[in-house]
């Protein structure tokens, strides 16, 4: 029998690190999480380092940071189910905190639930005001598809020398490094599976994952589909969804609203309108050269979804009978702003196929938002040091692994028709779709998106289904 001293000593060696080892090690804290109605929660605050390339693991590292809120009951075994927030760009531990913090805390039922700040946001490094630029176009002058991009380029160009010199390696900024960092997070978690709960840009992060790691996801929900080739918006996509709200004033009285649209754009089109307004901001008179492509812009931002749509609307009729100075509180938004270089970059890295360009300047020729829906969209030889993921990223994705796609028929970001694209290469996905329902209203636009979720992450068997969601718009019946 071996002495006591040495088994102990044999213990401590095989349980620290080799030296030299860059192992993603995992520190846990306590964390009150606070949500932003001023509810809160006991969590954990989580910890670990990722290689800024994760092909060069003996090189520079980054601190990311997540929020476990721990599993309840029985399921502390269960795989745990990580939020990938959308953007790029969005903290995960802010939307922890926000209209979804009722969600996080119902599937604590079914496992730990992680709230992940991505590299570049929230709590993870580097730290995003580190990493923030303004861009400007004047007010003054006309803008169109093509002026707004020479804005961009020329202030990521002026950008770069500052990022380089503060140490940020801007090419590890894309998809494929995110992934990796997902993976990083699984074996520091020391779990063999992980259940992915994402939206939008989270859904890109998910697929990505999906790829190259298939085997380690358990299931996965993606809600808001960006696809492996969809980073760049479809503008006859956007036509379509013109045409069913169309549809849908037409029933409430109010026809023709592509109609109406074209007789606003076409004189600006020929020439900008000069509008005399005053600015909010500062109480100044200021002057703006309105153009097609400023109202093009603000009704594919207003597509966002039916809690916005409205509004634009009311602004058109404004529009219509020549009060332009209504739209111009909203010109500093679109003429200005600020821009995250992780956000940037990992959209200028996933890029476009060949195909889908294509595509999409065929459609912007005839579609009535022509370009603005891409307005502002990277691409990779604008942004110092970031590569072009390539075709092989953007492939269909191919896995056997159960996937619950969510999608709203209102959605102007992400639309109905880029889950079914999936479909071929995921035989085992279901699909959910949410009449009604925009980008925004994904998760929390109806309390049966939660059931149907919460079946799926226990491993019940759902089938395609379409929800008609609650109209907001829809006039209610009298009280009883």
């Amino acid at each position: 029998m071996r002495p006591l001293f040495v088994l102990v000593l044999l213990a401590l060696i095989l349980a620290a690190p080799l030296a030299g080892a860059e192992g993603p090690a995992l520190r846990f804290e306590p964390y009150t999480f606070q949500a932003r109605d001023g509810r809160s929660t006991e969590a954990e605050l989580g910890t670990f380092s990722v290689p800024v390339r994760h092909g060069r693991p003996q090189g520079p590292r980054l601190t990311l940071r997540f929020v476990r809120f721990p599993a309840t009951g029985k399921a502390r075994s269960a795989a745990p189910i990580v939020y990938l927030a959308g953007g790029p760009g969005g903290s995960g531990i802010d939307a922890a905190g926000g209209p979804r913090y009722d969600l996080f805390l119902a599937l604590r039922e079914l496992g730990d639930v992680i709230a992940l700040d991505q590299r570049g946001t929230g709590q993870s490094e580097p730290e995003r005001k580190a990493l923030e630029r303004t861009w400007s176009v004047p007010v003054d002058e006309p803008m169109d598809a093509a002026r707004l991009d020479a804005a961009l380029r020329q202030a990521l160009a002026d950008a770069g020398p500052a990022w380089a010199a503060a140490g940020v390696d801007v090419g590890a900024f894309n998809t494929v490094e995110n992934a990796e960092d997902l993976e990083s997070l699984r074996q520091a978690l020391g779990v063999p599976r992980l259940r992915l709960w994402s939206i939008s840009y989270g859904t890109h992060l998910a697929l990505a994952y999906l790829r190259r790691h298939a085997a380690q996801v358990e299931r996965a929900v993606l809600a808001g589909i960006e696809g492996p080739d969809d980073t760049w918006k479809s503008p006859a996509q956007a036509e379509a969804l013109l045409a069913r709200w169309e549809t849908r004033l037409a029933a409430r009285g109010q026809p023709d609203l592509r109609a109406r649209l074209k007789r606003v754009l076409d004189p600006l089109k020929a020439a900008p309108r000069r509008v005399t307004f005053r600015d909010p901001r500062t109480g100044a008179e200021a002057v703006w050269m309105a153009t097609a492509f400023d109202v093009q812009c603000v009704a594919f931002e207003s597509m966002r979804g039916p809690d916005r749509f409205p509004r634009f609307v009311e602004l058109l009729g404004a529009l219509e009978a020549g009060g332009f100075e209504h739209m111009a509180p909203l010109v500093q938004d679109l003429r200005g702003g600020t821009f995250s270089m992780m956000s940037m970059a990992m959209d200028a890295a996933s890029g476009m196929s060949p195909a889908r360009r294509a595509r999409i300047t065929r459609e912007a020729k005839t579609a009535l938002l022509g370009s603005a829906v891409n307005a502002g969209s990277p691409e990779s030889a604008w942004v110092p040091g970031v590569e072009d993921l390539g075709d092989a990223f953007r492939a269909p994705v191919r896995a056997r692994t159960p996937v619950l796609l969510i999608s709203g028929t209102l959605d102007g970001r992400t639309p109905v028709d880029n889950a079914e694209a999936l479909r071929p290469g995921l035989p085992r996905s279901v699909h959910l779709v949410l009449e009604g329902a925009g980008h925004d209203g994904l998760f929390q636009g109806d309390p049966r998106i939660l059931e149907r979720i919460r079946a799926f992450f226990r491993g019940d068997r759902l089938r395609d289904e379409r929800l008609q969601l609650p109209d907001p718009e829809a006039p209610r019946p009298p009280p009883k």
